[in-house]
């Protein structure tokens, strides 16, 4: 599960830093340390900023405006783009500072000022609750198996559940006294 409060590029960097450390690290290895971390934050910005990309589009010694243009190519926070830009010898350790600096005056070292990338949805989790939902599971079941409250699975899945209720009425299509589940949003 992954913060909602940082900005669409950021969430993409945490999504991919997580997935670097089931990668690098297994899911059965609790990661640790600054190496772990540091190890899961160089897979995700190769992952987000393949190098052979970054080099071929990337003038050397871009500007701050540069950055500030560019990191919509890949999808990724500007400082996350200076930092890469750096790691690949792009720009020199002067170059850089003067970047951060910069981008932290402009409001970019804590979040992405006037973001408009739109935060993408798990395709997958869909699909697992269609298919739980399927299989009869009820939500509280599955809180349990991720040790969560209920209610704290209802607010990490945004706040909204879809589920089947009894509406009461006859399906008149079929001819039959079938009864028709109603769909409803409950939190």
């Amino acid at each position: 599960m992954l913060s909602t409060e940082k900005t669409a590029e950021r969430g993409r960097f945490d999504a991919a830093h997580e997935l670097g450390h089931l990668v690098l690290h297994g899911e059965e290895q609790v990661p640790h340390g600054p190496q772990a971390e540091g190890e899961a934050h160089r897979f995700a910005a190769a992952l987000l900023m393949p190098a052979a990309d970054v080099l071929a589009y990337a003038p050397r010694n871009p500007s701050t405006n540069w950055i500030l243009q560019a990191k919509r190519r890949w999808k990724v926070a500007a400082m996350a783009l200076a930092h890469r830009l750096h790691e690949l010898n792009l720009t020199t350790e002067w170059q850089y500072r003067t970047h951060c600096v910069e981008l932290g005056r402009l409001g970019y070292r804590k979040a992405e000022p006037q973001s408009a990338l739109v935060r993408e949805a798990s395709q997958v989790l869909g699909k697992v609750f269609t298919a739980l939902r399927a299989e009869g599971t009820p939500p509280s079941d599955v809180a349990r198996d991720l040790q969560l409250r209920p209610a704290d699975l209802n607010d990490l899945i945004f706040g909204l559940v879809v589920t089947a209720q009894d509406g009461g009425r006859d399906d008149a299509r079929s001819g039959a006294a079938a009864r028709r589940p109603q769909l409803s949003v409950v939190r």
